[in-house]
């Protein structure tokens, strides 16, 4: 008998989402420029197999989803429909090392990965999942050795990259080489993102760029 405090992967929708997101990449693929070649390459991985169970998430970043789901667009709506149900069951985690001079990142921000090392479908080859910043937010300057790439959902959010700054709206992707420094910042609306990691290295964690290491 199931334990009424887990929730199966596949009974929470998460098939659809996946399905969703291979539509998403899909369409992006078709265009021939740096952003295509990697959703392409993020196809062509293989899904793996669910392992395990999850409970619904009670990580602070959740109180954002309900405001997050009416920023969408046209364009992104589909997405956002098929998220509804799974956002609060995703495992929501912020897992870096607290920072003294700003300690209530873990509460302004989160990710709920369904792909990855760690994640309900264990995979070490890529990572897929979701990410959510509050408003009025900064996620500060990181970098990591996997080659990232985000599809904005919901929220319009300044994106920092390699110390070049642009607004990016619901709709927009972003890719974020392998090792480059980057970092978001949100205004009024929750940010609200699917991410796909890939490369050589998708187990290393971001690490944080510090000031006194020379680096903006």
């Amino acid at each position: 008998m199931k334990d009424e405090g887990q929730v199966s992967m596949r009974d929470k929708g998460i098939e659809k989402v996946i399905e969703a997101a291979r539509l998403v990449l899909s369409g992006r693929a078709a265009v021939k420029d740096a952003v295509g070649e990697e959703a392409g390459r993020i196809l062509g991985l293989g899904i793996p197999e669910p392992a395990g169970t999850f409970s619904r998430s009670h990580f602070p970043v959740t109180a954002f989803i309900g405001e997050a789901l009416r920023h969408g667009v046209p364009e992104t709506q589909p997405m956002l429909d098929v998220l509804a149900e799974v956002l609060p069951n995703l495992p929501w985690k912020y897992n870096y090392e607290p920072r003294g001079d700003m300690p209530d990142l873990g509460v302004k921000m989160a990710w709920g990965e369904i792909i990855g090392p760690e994640a309900p479908y264990r995979c070490s080859s890529f990572c897929f999942g979701f990410t959510m910043i509050a408003p009025d937010s900064l996620y500060p300057a990181h970098f990591h050795p996997a080659v990232e790439l985000y599809y904005v959902l919901s929220g319009t959010a300044e994106w920092i990259l390699n110390g070049k700054a642009a607004l990016q709206k619901p709709g927009a992707f972003i890719l974020h080489p392998a090792n480059a420094v980057h970092a978001m910042r949100t205004g009024k609306e929750p940010l609200l993102a699917m991410y796909t990691w890939s490369g050589d290295d998708v187990v290393t964690l971001s690490q944080y760029v510090w000031e006194n290491h020379g680096k903006d």
